[in-house]
C-alpha cells in the first residue's frame, strides 16, 4: 500500500492532486484551516468521556420535536458539524471540448485534520484520539499553500514534523524553503526534514466541494541537492554508516545515463525499507516560531545510521509514490540542477508577467497585444534586467553551460514567455486573480523580490543594493501599493 500525504493547501493545485491520489489508491489527508469550535467541550461536566468526534457523530441527530410545538431545535454541534469541510468533492474535467460534458466524478471518504496552533491544546485535552492525532508523526506533506501563507500554516504543525519527514514544496516563486528553515530553526543539515521541489504547469480551480481542471500541463519535482545528499554529509552522498551495503543516496536514487532520477529502477537496500519508523516517539506541545532543535520534539535516534535510513527511507518512499502520477498529470523526476534551471526560468517569466498584467488588470494575451505597447515594452525591459541578474549569481554559475543555454539566455526567456503568454492568452494570472479576490497580500515578494534579493548578493562592490534592479523593484512596490489599498471582500 502507498504511504499517506498529507496535504497543506486544499485549493485547487492541492485538491487537483487529491483527485489524482484518489485514482492511483494513494491515500491522503487535508489539513482544515481554522480550528474546530470549542462547544462539545462544554459538554465534559454533564457526559464523561464525551469527546470532539463523539459531538460531530452526534450532530446530524441532536435535534427534538416537542409534541407541544413543532419546531425544531437544534443544538450548536450540528452547526458545528455543518462546518466542517465535505468528506466528498468531485472532479470536472474542462481541459478539452470532449471533456466539458462529462459527469463530475466523485472523490469520497475524504480525510480531514484540523490545522490548528499547537497552544490550543487545551481545546482537546478531554480528547484522547485528538491528542493523539496532533502529535503523530507527518512523514510525507505536500505543501501548496500561497508562499506568503507557508511559514504561519508549517508553524501549526512543526510539532509533527521529524527529520525523516519530506516535505515536498509545490509553489510559485522562490525561498519558501529558505524561509521555512530559517524560521522554523532548522540549522542543522541533519536536523531538517528532507525537501522536494516541485513546479506544476496544469491549471485548476477549487469552486465550492468542485475542482476543475482547466488546463493539461505537466508536473516537474526533485529532491534538493542537500536532502539527496543525505543532509550535507559529503559528495555524492557520502555518509558516515559503516554498513556498505547500505548505498548512498546519490547511487540510490539516480539513473544510469539520464537527466532523471528514477526510484522505481533503483531500489534500495532490503534493510534500510524495513526499517521501522519509530511511530510512538513522543512529541511535546510547544508554541509557534520556537527555534528549538527537532530534538526537543521527540527521542533523539540511536544512532546516525538509524536516522539516515529513516530520511533515505522517507524520501524513496515519497519520490516513488509520486512517479506513480507520471502519466496521468505528466509527471516527471528531475535532479536538482536540472530543475533548479526550469525554476529560474518560471521565476523569470512570473516576474515579467504577473506584476505587469495585474497592475493593468487584463489577460496575458493582452500583454502581446500591439495596442497594449507599453505593457509590451515593460515585459521586455524586465526580462532584460532579471536575464542579467540571473547572469550574475551563483544559482547560474552552479549550472552547466547547456542548462544555462537551454533555459536561461535572454532569447530562450523571451521565447517560454511568449510562448506561455500565446498558450494562456484567455488566463489571468494568478497574481491578478488573488487581487480580484480581494486578498490584500500577493507572491510579488517570492518573485520580482527574489531576483532582488539576488541581485543585492551578487552586485559589484561599487555598487549600492538599493541602486540594483530598478525595474523589478518598481514593479513589486506598485504591485504592494495595489494590493495594501483593496478592501477584501468578505
Amino acid at each position: 500500500m502507498a504511504p499517506r500525504f498529507h496535504v497543506l493547501g486544499p485549493g485547487g493545485i492541492g485538491s487537483l492532486f487529491a483527485f489524482y491520489f484518489h485514482k492511483h489508491n494513494i491515500p491522503f489527508t487535508f489539513f482544515q484551516r481554522k480550528a474546530p469550535p470549542p462547544t462539545p467541550l462544554l459538554l465534559v461536566n454533564s457526559k464523561d468521556n464525551y469527546s470532539y468526534s463523539d459531538a460531530l457523530h452526534d450532530g446530524d441527530s441532536n435535534s427534538s420535536s416537542d409534541s407541544s410545538d413543532t419546531a425544531t431545535t437544534t443544538t450548536p454541534t450540528s452547526k458545528i458539524y455543518k462546518s466542517y469541510p465535505p468528506t466528498t468533492l468531485k472532479y470536472m474535467d474542462l481541459t478539452s471540448l470532449s471533456t466539458k460534458s462529462a459527469e463530475p466524478q466523485p472523490i469520497d471518504a475524504i480525510n480531514w485534520e484540523p490545522l490548528y496552533p499547537v497552544i490550543d491544546k487545551e481545546l482537546f485535552r478531554y480528547d484522547p484520539a485528538y491528542n493523539e492525532l496532533s502529535r503523530s508523526p507527518i512523514h510525507h506533506l505536500l505543501v501548496t499553500t500561497k508562499t506568503y501563507q507557508t511559514v504561519d500554516a508549517i508553524s501549526k504543525i512543526r510539532h509533527r514534523l521529524r527529520p525523516w519527514s519530506t516535505l515536498v514544496l509545490m509553489q510559485n516563486g522562490m525561498g519558501v524553503q529558505e524561509e521555512i528553515c530559517e524560521t522554523m530553526g532548522w540549522t542543522d543539515p541533519h536536523e531538517r526534514p528532507n525537501f522536494v521541489q516541485g513546479i506544476i504547469s496544469h491549471g485548476a480551480q477549487k469552486l465550492e466541494d468542485t475542482i476543475v481542471h482547466t488546463g493539461i500541463g505537466s508536473v516537474w519535482i526533485a529532491p534538493t541537492a542537500e536532502s539527496l545528499a543525505g543532509g550535507g554529509e559529503g559528495e555524492e552522498g557520502e555518509d558516515d554508516n559503516e554498513d556498505s551495503s547500505a548505498p548512498s543516496r546519490m547511487k540510490l536514487f539516480r539513473s544510469q545515463n539520464s537527466q532523471k532520477m528514477n526510484p522505481k529502477i533503483i531500489r534500495p537496500s532490503h534493510k534500510i525499507m524495513n526499517t521501522p519508523y519509530p511511530y510512538n516517539s513522543p512529541a511535546r506541545f510547544i508554541s509557534p516560531y520556537t527555534n528549538a532543535p527537532f530534538s526537543s520534539f521527540y527521542k533523539p535516534l540511536s544512532s546516525r545510521k538509524e536516522l539516515q535510513a529513516l530520511r533515505t527511507r522517507s524520501l524513496y518512499e515519497t519520490l516513488s509514490t509520486l512517479q506513480l502520477l507520471e502519466d496521468s498529470m505528466g509527471l516527471k523526476i528531475l535532479l536538482p540542477e536540472n530543475l533548479l534551471a526550469l525554476q529560474l526560468s518560471k521565476l523569470v517569466v512570473n516576474a515579467c508577467v504577473n506584476p505587469v498584467a495585474t497592475l493593468l488588470e487584463c489577460t496575458n494575451g493582452n500583454l502581446l497585444d500591439p495596442v497594449t505597447e507599453d505593457a509590451h515594452q515593460a515585459v521586455k525591459d524586465l526580462l532584460k534586467e532579471s536575464q542579467h541578474i540571473l547572469s550574475q549569481s551563483k544559482e547560474y554559475r552552479d549550472l552547466g553551460e547547456d542548462l544555462q543555454q537551454e533555459h536561461l539566455t535572454l532569447e530562450a526567456l523571451t521565447n517560454t514567455t511568449v510562448n506561455i503568454l500565446k498558450a494562456t492568452r484567455q488566463n489571468r494570472c494568478s497574481t491578478l486573480q488573488d487581487y480580484l479576490k480581494g486578498s490584500q497580500k500577493s507572491e510579488v515578494e517570492y518573485m520580482n523580490g527574489y531576483l532582488i534579493k539576488m541581485a543585492e548578493r551578487d552586485r559589484a562592490p561599487e555598487m549600492s543594493a538599493e541602486s540594483v534592479a530598478p525595474f523589478n523593484r518598481m514593479v513589486m512596490e506598485k504591485i504592494k501599493e495595489k494590493f495594501a489599498s483593496r478592501t477584501p471582500i468578505e
